[in-house]
């Protein structure tokens, strides 16, 4: 991706340096797991200067297609604000963002007192000279809104991916992969996970179903709904090609309500 000679007084400088799916452990070690775990295709690294003492580095990743873009920026992130690219979050020196199929993140050389305008104005630069637009994965808006808590949706594809964020157990019960897609949200109040997840087919939906259900649900019988360790309690359900699995709701009638919620907004998506 060409990115501008300068951004205001930034100057690009020479010899970037780009990463693919393995030599990104050369860059970034363990954590090149997480972009391999989208349709990640390669990292350019570009270094911006506007004096000998005042640098940037800047990270373009190809995640492939605008929902694994999302799917990579919404992996921890703990809040996102509008004006650039399609969300953007700022921790500290940091600020990443994703438009179309990019992830970028824009981090200073050095904690200035306040390195945000720094950090905004090249960010700025970089996302004008990408292709605009993003589009979410259609199953985060199926979210049910009610109780969801604010940025703590993750769409992934991977039951790594899932672990990381809740842990589930370690063998893959939900048979998730590379061809599913999967978002998992926090509820209020307490803390109620939801799992949305789409399937090739109707028949893996149902194959998935069963295994979660043998797995942790072995002596469930009929009910879809049943209460586990500590007074928590799970619920799972099946519309089509898609599966809705309550984790750690507070009641039986809080994982019913969650997940009925969830299968009527299923419903609406295409198979």
């Amino acid at each position: 991706m060409a990115l501008p000679q300068t951004i205001g007084e930034w100057v690009k400088q020479e010899n970037p340096v780009t990463y693919d799916g393995e030599t990104i452990f050369d860059y970034i070690n363990g954590a090149g797991e997480v972009y391999r775990s989208y349709a990640f295709s390669h990292v350019d690294v570009e270094r911006y200067q506007r004096s000998e003492a005042e640098g940037v580095t800047v990270e373009i990743f190809d995640m492939g297609n605008s929902r694994d873009a999302f799917g990579v920026f919404s992996y921890a992130r703990e809040a996102e604000e509008e004006g650039i690219g399609a969300g953007f979050e700022r921790k500290g020196s940091i600020l990443c963002f994703w438009q179309d199929r990019f992830y970028v993140c824009v981090a200073a050389d050095h904690r200035a007192e306040n390195p945000g305008p720094v950090l905004e104005e090249v960010a700025r630069g970089i996302a004008a000279h990408l292709p605009s637009g993003g589009e979410r994965p259609p199953l985060v808006d199926a979210l049910p809104p009610e109780g969801l808590v604010p940025f703590s949706d993750r769409y992934f594809h991977l039951h790594q991916t899932l672990n990381y964020n809740y842990y589930l157990v370690r063998e893959n019960v939900l048979n998730l992969s590379s061809d599913t897609d999967a978002v998992l949200a926090r509820y209020s109040p307490g803390s109620t996970y939801l799992v949305l997840i789409r399937y090739q087919s109707e028949g893996s939906a149902a194959a998935a179903l069963a295994s979660f259900r043998d797995s942790i649900l072995p002596e469930a019988g009929d009910a879809v709904t049943v209460p586990l360790d500590e007074g928590k309690f799970v619920s799972a359900g099946q519309v089509g090609s898609y599966l809705a699995v309550v984790l750690d709701a507070p009641s039986e009638g809080e994982a019913d309500a969650l997940r009925q919620a969830a299968l009527a907004r299923l419903t609406q998506l295409p198979n």
